[in-house]
């Protein structure tokens, strides 16, 4: 199905066809993926025409403007029915620095390793019963609304489209370095609206999937979403590209997730940038750590 297919469902259609759509990512365990079907089937059932109307509607509509996407109720609660199934018992670690940053305008910083990340991030805080789970927008280049699974992910989320930076090789088609420019400096004005008024800024500065599970070099402009916060936390997660891989299937997988002690930010145009890098480092494992010759900061 395209994607355009998916946003004209009508709400049965919808019912019949989204679990079945979601099994067919699943690969290698079939218990799981009848799990994960079963569950994102009782959502469904239990969510109004109304409700599902409104949630297609977003969906879309997802992808179109450079500017904050609120979640879409039902996708919001699909995604937190079945992305737990393939991680097992997996909780966040750290919490306990999320209460010390509670109240402050922050900025998460993490490592990249699939596009389920924040989507793994989101459902392991709900399921945690942590507010921030509801609060969260995380800024995302387009690719992620370019294809029906990944948009399904996406309008499950609060998403903050962006231009990608220049040095990624899969930058926005036929936007110019100027335009992009403009799209970034709008960026950063709506994550720090979203920072003051509402909750956490998830970035991954890397700009794109680490290709080898560890974490590479953080983009130099990234360091424009440091600026003017209170706080930044840094975040690893680990075991995400084994849950949805580059083939783009969903496997059980063992995830974690662990934020560390906040800080703030230092003087410099990426001293807090780097800083995060160093101690998102500290909190991965040896073999999703960077590389020693990797820098932090290009």
């Amino acid at each position: 199905m395209d994607l355009a297919q998916i946003a004209s469902l009508q709400p049965d259609q919808l019912r019949a066809i989204v679990p079945g759509f979601i099994n067919s990512y699943f690969r290698d365990d079939p218990a799981i993926a009848t799990q994960a079907e079963e569950r994102v089937r009782q959502v469904l059932s239990t969510s109004t025409d109304q409700e599902i109307l409104e949630t297609m509607a977003l969906y879309g509509a997802a992808g179109q403007a450079y500017e904050p996407h609120e979640a879409a109720l039902v996708l919001r609660r699909i995604s937190r029915a079945y992305i737990p199934v393939p991680c097992g018992q997996a909780s966040p670690q750290g919490l306990e620095h999320l209460d010390e940053a509670r109240g402050r305008s922050q900025l998460w910083i993490c490592n990249h390793l699939s596009y389920v990340d924040t989507q793994v991030t989101d459902a392991l805080l709900a399921r945690a019963g942590r507010a921030e789970a509801d609060d969260m927008l995380v800024v995302a280049g387009p690719k992620v609304y370019s294809e029906p699974f990944r948009r399904l992910a996406a309008v499950a989320l609060n998403t903050l489209m962006t231009a990608q930076s220049s040095q990624i090789a899969t930058n926005s088609s036929g936007l110019s370095p100027r335009e992009i420019a403009t799209i970034a400096l709008t960026s950063l004005r709506q994550a720090e609206a979203w920072r003051k008024e509402r909750g956490p800024v998830l970035l991954y500065p890397e700009g794109s999937r680490s290709r080898t599970g560890r974490m590479g070099t953080f983009l130099r402009a990234a360091a424009r979403y440091t600026r003017g916060v209170d706080l930044i936390v840094p975040v690893a997660i680990t075991g995400s590209q084994d849950l949805f891989g580059f083939d783009e299937r969903m496997r059980p997988a063992r995830v974690s997730l662990t934020f560390g002690e906040p800080f703030t930010p230092g003087p410099g145009k990426t001293a807090g940038l780097e800083e995060a890098w160093r101690r998102v480092s500290a909190l991965l494992p040896s073999d999703y750590a960077p590389t020693p010759d990797t820098v932090p900061v290009a």
